[in-house]
């Protein structure tokens, strides 16, 4: 067993030649891998085939399938244990080999035999330790990944050797398979505390959605449980026992979703009743989601051509579909708050996610939308082929497997999007199921919310005869931005606009004019005592503008998407009031900032805080009040400048 050679089967162990040819077929099978989530996978696909192997071969009820995970951040090692049926000697001796594999395509994961081969030559430290009722070896396996991209013959090809006793670990597992990967040298990934996760908690959301572990099935339960270890780089431990191997499906972890089947029952038994289907109980109304799945039958409905509805019969394809109110209020909360991963690390959004064989397939693909693209970001489709063998690796699907998959999440996305109207409004970040809470929870959320949010603004040319605005905290929603607006007109901080109307169009939220009332000098800049006014105007006394349209968000990235959906149109804006101007802009838009004193001369009317033009022509679109600017600018000048010019001006 002791210093056995993987690439040894063909009998050529004396060949350069064949050494050589070797070393280019392994190269093209890492060429394959590169992923972050890549080891992880294969690690855990290998373990997933090897307790369904076990399984099949002993009675119902007398074997629980499980795996141990432990991801050490400290010593930058992965180790994945199965209880699953173990390594023959001979199967042992040839397994790393390329193309080499004892799995039956029909019933396992993997089976091109290329797994084992890029865990082994990917890297440079591998411990294979398996245990089955005739044969047990506890090996490791060094410098695979240093000899595969050695070209000058200095790296000795590496060999099987024999590890003395037992891995600790591995003691009470009676029958089954521990990898234990190493992560030093050139390998990917280099460092797995890039992903900047160090808890149990944050790894389980990681692994049950990128890899395997998270089984895909249509509304069955998995079979299969885990423990996992997570080792952070100070040596604190965290764990998690006995959870299922269950794909996150986004409404199993977020509140307020209903089925479309649920609404169309309560529909018809309302009808049955004689009663208005239209008038649903409570727990239907202001939805964070609406999801369904779908299933092979369902789905041919769905398409136009006999090609696509030969594939849909012959890959048994079904679906499942998550349409929600806000990608930023659903899905961003959900990575931030539920799963707590580091901002900015989107593990669950929206897309297209392919599988097949019950396990993820490569990374999410966009959902190729020809309108209403916003929709693209608050949608989550799944789309679950069986036996449909992506290419080398963990590459993709043949082209007319993802083609397909595209047009059915096209037509999922459009049917979900026809329940939008019980769902939530994306009115800000303070709004989400508010209405729920108790008016003495209520009363202590927006205590804790006003200590940590303090909004301060005190002026010796505003507000007479205080001096200070009466709002004390942050807008924490749309109606809050909407109240501090009208605190700043009336207070004289924003002067000359006056609303004609609000909220009463279905589309947009407000008329206006601008009004030019005397004395003209209320208008006109001054460094000190009207730094929102305007330095050169052109138009006379008393002049009052066409009728405007304008339009509060609390932030306007919730903006662009309405933008995006086609739910309402830029060009016909000229006012965004927002309590922020968050980042989505720059798709788009080039910012003017006229808080900025080299910009001031361009201000057209009082209190504007900046203009958006077009990033390609350059043309004006429209002009923005970003509130959390103008009070920042108003209480240090100096301070707001810079930041000014640190964000738009460099």
């Amino acid at each position: 067993m002791d210093g056995w050679d993987p690439l040894d089967i063909q009998g050529s162990a004396t060949s350069e030649i064949v050494a050589a040819s070797k070393k280019r077929e392994i190269r093209n099978i890492l060429k394959s891998y590169v992923g972050f989530f890549d080891p992880f996978s294969e690690l855990i696909q290998n373990a997933l085939d090897a307790v369904d192997l076990r399984a099949a071969t002993v009675k119902s009820g007398e074997y629980r399938k499980k795996l141990w995970i432990k991801i050490d951040l400290k010593e930058n090692a992965l180790t994945v244990i199965d209880n699953g049926i173990g390594f023959s000697e001979p199967q042992f001796r040839t397994f790393l080999s390329p193309s080499i594999s004892f799995k039956n395509s029909n019933q396992t994961r993997g089976n091109k035999g290329v797994g084992a081969t890029y865990l082994a030559y990917g890297f440079n430290e591998l411990e294979i330790e398996t245990r089955s009722p005739d044969f047990f070896a506890n090996t490791k396996f060094v410098s695979g990944r240093e000899w595969v991209e050695d070209n000058d013959a200095i790296v000795a090809r590496p060999t099987v050797q024999v590890a003395p006793g037992q891995s600790v670990d591995f003691l009470n597992v009676d029958q089954g398979t521990r990898f234990t990967l190493k992560f030093r040298g050139n390998v990917r990934p280099k460092n797995l505390g890039w992903i900047g996760a160090s808890t149990a908690e944050q790894w389980k959301y990681l692994l049950l959605i990128k890899t395997p572990l998270g089984q895909i099935t249509r509304q069955v339960e998995s079979d299969v449980v885990f423990d996992l270890t997570v080792v952070d780089s100070n040596g604190g431990v965290t764990e998690i026992s006995n959870h299922p191997c269950a794909y996150v499906f986004p409404h199993s972890a977020i509140k307020a979703c209903v089925r479309i089947s649920d609404f169309t029952k309560e529909q018809a038994a309302l009808s049955a009743q004689g009663k208005d289907a239209s008038k649903l109980p409570p727990k239907f109304k202001k939805l964070n989601a609406v999801y369904e799945y779908w299933g092979k039958d369902d789905l041919v409905s769905l398409v136009s051509s006999d090609e696509d509805r030969s594939l849909i019969d012959s890959y048994g394809v079904w679906a499942y579909g998550f349409f929600c109110y806000s990608a930023v209020q659903v899905f961003d909360r959900f990575n931030d708050e539920t799963a707590k991963l580091r901002k900015g690390q989107r593990v669950l959004r929206g897309g297209l996610q392919l599988a097949t064989n019950s396990m993820p397939q490569g990374e999410l693909i966009t959902i190729p939308l020809t309108s209403n693209i916003g929709y693209q970001n608050q949608a989550h489709v799944v789309v679950h082929l069986s036996n449909a063998d992506p290419d080398l690796g963990r590459k993709g699907f043949q082209p007319e497997l993802q083609k397909l998959s595209e047009k059915l999440s096209v037509s999922i996305v459009n049917r979900l999007k026809q329940w939008r109207n019980y769902m939530l409004t994306d009115s800000g970040p303070g709004t989400s199921h508010q209405e729920d809470l108790s008016i003495d929870e209520w009363i202590n959320s927006q205590r804790e919310y006003e200590k940590a949010h303090p909004i301060n603004l005190k002026n010796p040319n505003f507000f007479v005869p205080i001096n200070e605005i009466s709002i004390t905290a942050e807008p924490n929603s749309e109606q809050d931005v909407v109240s501090l607006f009208n605190q700043l007109v009336a207070g004289g901080v924003i002067r000359g606009i006056k609303l004609m109307a609000t909220s009463s169009h279905k589309q947009y939220d407000g008329l206006y004019r601008y009004h030019l009332n005397q004395p003209l000098e209320n208008h006109r800049y001054d460094e000190v005592s009207n730094p929102l006014g305007v330095e050169n105007i052109k138009m006379p006394a008393d002049f009052v503008s066409k009728p405007y349209v304008l339009e509060f968000k609390h932030g306007f990235d919730s903006l662009m998407t309405d933008f995006d959906n086609g739910e309402k149109s830029e060009s016909s804006i000229n006012l965004a009031i927002v309590w922020k101007l968050q980042k989505r802009f720059a798709e788009r838009y080039q910012v003017v900032s006229l808080l900025h004193p080299d910009n001031i001369h361009l201000r057209q009317f009082h209190g504007v805080t900046h203009e958006l033009h077009d990033d390609h022509t350059g043309e004006k679109r429209m002009d923005v009040i970003v509130l959390s600017d103008l009070i920042s600018y108003l209480n240090d000048v100096e301070k707001e400048i810079a930041n000014q010019e640190m964000i738009y001006m460099q």
